[in-house]
């Protein structure tokens, strides 16, 4: 009976990840009438920029289209703008998207492009397709990819200046979003320019100067925003307007004219901080507008018609899908000969709390092991590189390239040298006066079952990966929710993703010792002690997240520096991971009695996930 509901649940979740695949598919072809082609170019200086096409089916030869050509941020890959790439495909735009220099499936030579191969691309796409109307090509880029796109239209100016004998006008538009501000007053002339940054985001203050009396982010007092208008459409504020602040920038007003390739527009979406423009409405409209004004869309769709929320719902189905899948895999390998030695029903509770005064401990215990260590991450991950470079000099190293990576595993390190603290404290003051032993959490583990875990922990993610190949092979797509994704990776980037996987299994073993150990309490039901391990592991996050973004909509500020964002973007997704573990876990650990199986699968599959969109090209 328990060998068929697992085979169910994996028929269950196989299901949702075959929806999941078509819902996504459907919503990024536009039912079919887009195609997406998984490309890449050389570059003159031997790199592989690789990238991804959305190419409406009406596109060729007699018919070309306009193109948009996106740079992506943070060394991120192609996909992780998708949504914004849909809309504009849907609205029959050629979409380009690349992998960074140092991103996915692209090459590691940083140091041989300024824009990490975006002007490459760009180059390309102007000179040699034919089913390109390269006299109506779009640029964008967010955050990092902001800064592209100033480096791009900087090199166009200083064409046009020192050498316009030569000067190749091959951008007709060109929005900027988000990047730490500079003055733009050498970008080129001639090109429709917009610029976006959220109200509550943190480089909406970073280079602008201060407007006492008014909120940080709002671009519409902004002497920086005034002069960039003038810039393009000159005499639009008088010199005295600059620092005026009673005399505003109307936000998504166009001044000039898309007409006259003089147009400027400014944007400020109220519904996104840094971290989340990939799934802001704000944003995606705010380049759907643009460029519908700025390059006539050959399949015009109002810009507030906007589908791609369903194109994220469907990925993240199939990634919770992905995550549950391993608990119904991992139960049906338990009942093969080579791993059934690693079924043991786990044992009733031996833990118990009698007094209140045992209660009081362990609500104390709990709060501060749940709460200390979301408090401390904006100041552990800002010694994280000196940490994982191996050199103490602040940069990634040779073994541990991926920057947002490092900062996750010292903050978990952190935490479980934390929650260990805490383990013994509170077993030595309640469990152990009550005559509990160590040993009777199966502390143990024997060398065979070490190796049967580890056949294991292969056996379950190469079925997961089977499944991603599998969407990416015969529909092009993956499975995501924002930043945490399960992705195409060659061998290569697989090799060193798991290089992070020990630090996040010793994260979960420590805490299922704590969770499937410690706190199973005798008269407590399942459901209701799941509950309450769940509780213990997200509460404190939880709370300092909603602390830090209720300061920040309420402040325009959040709390502390100005990089903490990043801790509390970080601490937004381990959020997510800590439901989904904690459950995994709890679920493996019922058939199996181990403290280490759930940890050592669900350990490294978050160990890919977490890397998957910062995979860095293996060497």
């Amino acid at each position: 009976m328990k060998k068929q509901k697992s085979l169910i649940a994996l028929l269950v979740c196989l299901a949702l990840c075959l929806i999941s695949m078509i819902g996504t598919w459907c919503g990024i072809t536009d039912g079919g009438k887009v195609k997406v082609y998984d490309l890449s170019i050389d570059t003159n200086k031997g790199d592989v920029v690789r990238f991804l096409e959305y190419r409406p089916k009406t596109a060729s030869a007699e018919n070309p289209v306009p193109a948009i050509i996106y740079s992506p941020g943070n060394d991120s890959t192609a996909e992780s703008v998708r949504l914004a790439s849909v809309e504009l495909a849907r609205r029959g735009y050629d979409v380009f998207v690349l992998d960074l220099l140092s991103a996915g499936h692209s090459s590691l030579g940083v140091g041989n492009s300024t824009t990490f191969g975006f002007q490459e691309l760009i180059d390309y796409v102007y000179d040699n397709l034919d089913y390109i109307d390269n006299a109506h090509i779009g640029i964008a880029g967010y955050s990092k990819g902001g800064g592209n796109v100033v480096r791009v239209m900087n090199d166009y100016g200083t064409q046009q200046r020192e050498d316009p004998d030569h000067y190749v006008r091959k951008v007709d538009a060109a929005l900027i979003m988000a990047p730490p501000f500079s003055p733009l007053g050498d970008v080129a002339k001639g090109i429709n320019l917009g610029f976006a940054a959220g109200l509550y985001d943190p480089y909406s203050r970073i280079g602008f100067a201060p407007v006492e009396g008014y909120w940080p982010g709002d671009l519409s007092v902004k002497r920086e925003m005034k002069e960039t208008i003038n810039f393009g459409v000159p005499g639009t504020f008088a010199e005295a307007d600059l620092d005026n602040p009673d005399v505003k920038v109307e936000i998504g007003h166009t001044y000039g004219s898309f007409s006259e390739n003089t147009a400027r527009v400014v944007y400020n979406p109220a519904d996104s901080t840094h971290g989340s423009g990939m799934i802001s409405r704000g944003f995606i409209f705010a380049t759907v507008d643009f460029f519908m004004k700025a390059i006539p869309a050959p399949s015009p769709i109002d810009a507030n018609n906007l589908t791609y929320l369903s194109v994220m719902l469907f990925s993240a189905l199939g990634l919770v899908a992905l995550l549950a899948m391993t608990v119904p895999v991992t139960l049906l390998l338990l009942d093969t000969p080579l791993f059934a030695a690693l079924r043991h029903p786990a044992k009733p509770p031996v833990s118990a709390l009698n007094t209140k005064k045992d209660w009081t401990i362990f609500v104390v215990a709990s709060l501060i092991a749940g709460f200390v260590p979301p408090i401390m991450a904006p100041v552990i991950i800002q010694q994280t590189s000196k940490i994982f470079s191996l050199t103490g000099q602040g940069t990634t190293g040779s073994i541990f390239v991926y920057g947002v990576a490092n900062n996750v595993v010292v903050w978990m390190m952190f935490s479980a040298l934390f929650l260990l603290a805490m383990f013994f404290l509170f077993y030595n003051v309640i469990h152990k006066k009550n005559g509990v032993k160590l040993a009777d959490y199966n502390i143990k583990v024997s060398p065979a079952d070490v190796g049967r875990i580890i056949l294991m922990v292969f056996a379950v993610v190469l079925t997961c990966r089977s499944v991603v190949w599998f969407a990416d092979y015969f529909f092009k797509v993956d499975f995501r929710l924002v930043d945490l994704s399960m992705a195409t990776m060659n061998w290569n980037h697989l090799r060193v993703s798991l290089c992070y996987a020990p630090f996040f299994i010793l994260y979960w073993c420590i805490n299922s010792l704590t969770m499937n150990g410690c706190n199973r309490f005798k008269n407590m039901s399942e459901g209701k002690n799941l509950l309450l391990c769940v509780l213990c592991n997200t509460l404190g996050t939880v709370v300092v997240v909603l602390v830090y973004y209720i300061c920040l909509y309420k402040t325009g500020c959040g709390i502390g520096a100005f990089g903490n964002w990043k801790a509390y973007m970080m601490l937004s997704y381990m959020i997510l991971s800590a439901t989904a573990g904690t459950i995994i876990n709890r679920k493996i650990y019922n058939a199996t009695g181990s403290l280490y199986l759930g940890p050592a699968v669900f350990g490294t599959l978050i160990a890919i996930i977490n890397t998957a969109v910062y995979t860095l090209p293996a060497a």
